[in-house]
């Protein structure tokens, strides 16, 4: 669903208030009512409370979004919302979890989206259709057909002058499994209308997003930050001639015996750079491929290094520095009934 913006400065000039107080007050006061709502989608004993509480709060969330310059807004929710927004600007991502009571995971959110043609900003709510997308790793989706999760970081890269926007995003699924996701987002012609999974990853043409769906019991990395990736760099064999050489340059007493060949040989370095770096995850025991329930870490580590407008995947991953404010997690709610955790 669309929403269209409001021109608030214009009442502000019409009450005869300063423009930038009114706004400010405005954007206050839509924090403090969503806090309360986003309060009772948490902590409410029933689902059917938290689905209404939640309800209020998207029908809010959409009007606060609408409000001129409500991209300047730095909305605050602590861990129970994720806000992000672009360096530039032109794009922000509002997500949430509802779970009910026999633990299932269902996303909300919107997307605040500059309109370059017409210079103003657009609002897209996002509905989660994620258990009906079958392709869901080579399916480019849209807003009304959003693979579902709440995202814990946005990446901007460039190349050749156009920017890039990849969303890393969690979901708790269900009882059984949880997911995490490698998501690029687009803006197609300079427009506001997001489309979500793009053919952005070297050599896996058909691949739009990566998606990694493994064990509830399980602890699986994804982050983007520096870190080191191993390289392996070649060395070629050498020939080597022990004869004396005349003048055609053959060996006058040099034998088949004579000549050796030198071994090849492989230089190892690390290289630091910064990368989506993730764990690589599978089955515990072979013949359960597809049933996630069953599939942990394998213990290695991947990474995805941006190059030439592609994301490239390097195996040789370390991940040694560790920073915590890259890949926040949502932390755990402490609450009596039901069970309702963020993983």
């Amino acid at each position: 669903m669309k929403w269209k913006v409001l021109l608030v400065f214009m009442l502000g000039a019409v009450a005869g208030w300063p423009v930038a107080a009114q706004d400010k007050q405005l954007m206050a006061d839509y924090q403090s009512r969503l806090q309360q709502l986003f309060a009772e989608v948490y902590e409410a004993p029933a689902d059917n409370l938290r689905y209404y509480a939640n309800e209020s709060a998207v029908r809010l969330f959409a009007e606060a979004l609408a409000v001129e310059n409500s991209i300047r807004w730095e909305w605050d929710f602590g861990n129970r919302v994720s806000v992000l927004t672009s360096a530039d600007r032109k794009f922000r991502i509002v997500t949430w979890p509802v779970v009910n009571d026999e633990g299932e995971y269902e996303c909300f959110g919107f997307v605040q989206a500059l309109n370059e043609k017409t210079d103003e900003y657009e609002v897209y709510e996002l509905n989660d259709k994620s258990e009906d997308i079958v392709n869901r790793q080579e399916s480019t989706l849209t807003h009304d057909n959003w693979y579902g999760a709440v995202y814990q970081e946005l990446i901007t890269t460039t190349h050749d002058g156009k920017t890039y926007y990849t969303l890393l995003g969690w979901s708790g699924v269900d009882n059984l499994t949880q997911r995490k996701v490698i998501e690029p987002v687009c803006f197609k012609s300079g427009g506001a209308v997001p489309q979500f999974g793009q053919a952005l990853f070297r050599k896996e043409r058909n691949l739009r997003r990566v998606v990694l769906e493994y064990t509830d019991l399980a602890m699986v990395n994804l982050r983007y930050e520096e870190q080191f990736v191993r390289k392996v760099e070649r060395i070629r064999a050498k020939r080597v001639s022990r004869g004396k050489r005349n003048k055609r340059g053959r060996g006058k007493n040099a034998t088949a015996q004579e000549k050796v060949v030198s071994a090849p040989t492989a230089k190892v370095r690390d290289e630091k750079m910064r990368m989506i770096i993730f764990d690589e995850v599978g089955p515990q025991v072979t013949g359960m491929e597809g049933l996630f329930q069953y599939y942990v870490p394998s213990g290695a580590e991947l990474a995805y290094v941006w190059g030439s407008g592609k994301w490239e995947l390097r195996t040789g991953a370390q991940g040694r520095v560790k920073d915590k404010r890259l890949n926040k997690e949502f932390k755990p709610i402490e609450k009596s009934a039901p069970a309702y955790q963020l993983k």
